[in-house]
């Protein structure tokens, strides 16, 4: 079963991370075109509950594979690419320190910061903005951290763990995120320690979302037709125009479940690489994007182009794709081989 490939859901994999990159095409200046891109991460735990149960939860349940073992298969998986995006924005930011002689970002939150974020660990004080996130300088590692922690807990637990304990956590978490959404006034919560408990809801509800979907996944039997219109789908969420609370709420607890049981059941006939590369190019686009464009924007400032007309900063988006591709291609696969890593591409 471990061989079987969920191909649609490697496609919603790299379009959410695309969707994502449209969201902080803001910090170079350019129109925002995907609004609610910040939802990807909830998708993306859904996506890693559903990979990681289908990948390991037998060889865990059985014995056959320790929580200890577990973990340092996660961690060769994500620490790679993490450091890679680390390096990339701490040297940003050390490099304008170092030619401004002034940073919003005090040089104890980039050094201090960095320190901890290179374990995947947050940084465990509070800054004032905009350096009060937990991984300053490469800000989306916030939810790699959250990623470590529920597949620890899981992994403890899945002993325990059945359907019916999986439907409480998931329904008094799904309750509780969508209480704080509301209250908030936004689902786009976990990246400083203000809204730690957000993204901790959120963890939960995604990542338990997923294992579900996992324990009830049906056989494949829906026409490949659904592929686009799930894309589709997934796309209007991201780019829709609306600022709620109520819209962020219903798209995380009913829209993303319903778009992961949709693309579970696809049956695709044959092999489509498009798929393939879209599901690996997904984490590393994730991990260097905001370097990537945080440099594009010292770079505009440093050489007076900060009015560039905002249809040319939109070349960025291939750039970052194909800077994401290589990586996977030339550098975290090899990485990969040396290691031994097992190659299991979940979301995070």
């Amino acid at each position: 079963m471990a061989e079987e490939r969920f191909e649609v859901l490697d496609a919603l994999r790299g379009f959410a991370a695309i969707g994502v990159l449209f969201f902080h095409l803001s910090i170079v200046g350019a129109p925002q075109l995907a609004p609610h891109g910040y939802l990807a991460v909830d998708f993306f735990f859904m996506l890693s509950g559903f990979v990681l149960s289908h990948s390991y939860a037998e060889r865990l349940q059985s014995g056959r594979l320790t929580v200890a073992k577990f973990l340092q298969i996660r961690m060769k998986r994500l620490l790679p690419l993490s450091l890679l995006g680390l390096l990339l924005g701490t040297g940003y930011f050390l490099l304008r320190l170092a030619i401004q002689k002034y940073s919003q970002y005090a040089l104890s939150d980039i050094l201090g910061g960095t320190a901890f974020n290179a374990a995947l660990l947050p940084k465990p004080w509070v800054s004032q903005a905009p350096t009060d996130t937990t991984f300053p300088t490469n800000t989306p590692m916030w939810s790699l951290s959250f990623e470590i922690a529920v597949n620890l807990l899981w992994a403890a637990l899945i002993s325990r763990l059945d359907t019916k304990c999986a439907w409480v956590i998931t329904a008094v978490t799904g309750g509780l995120l969508t209480l704080l959404i509301l209250k908030s006034g936004t689902a786009d919560l976990g990246a400083t320690w203000t809204t730690f408990f957000g993204g901790a809801a959120r963890t939960l509800f995604g990542f338990f979302t997923g294992v579900l979907v996992w324990y009830y996944r049906p056989k494949p039997f829906l026409s490949a037709f659904l592929l686009w219109p799930t894309i589709l789908l997934l796309a209007i969420v991201f780019c829709i125009p609306i600022q709620s609370s109520v819209f962020d709420a219903v798209s995380v607890v009913l829209i993303f479940p319903l778009l992961m049981c949709l693309s579970v059941s696809c049956h695709l006939q044959q092999k489509q690489r498009l798929l393939s590369v879209l599901g690996r190019l997904s984490y590393p686009l994730y991990i260097v994007h905001v370097p990537i464009l945080m440099s594009t924007v010292g770079l505009l400032k440093a050489t007076h182009l900060e009015q560039t007309a905002s249809r040319y900063l939109f070349a960025l988006v291939p750039i970052c794709i194909l800077v994401a591709i290589s990586l996977d291609k030339y550098y975290d696969s090899p990485i990969a081989s040396v290691l031994g890593k097992h190659k299991v591409r979940s979301a995070l």
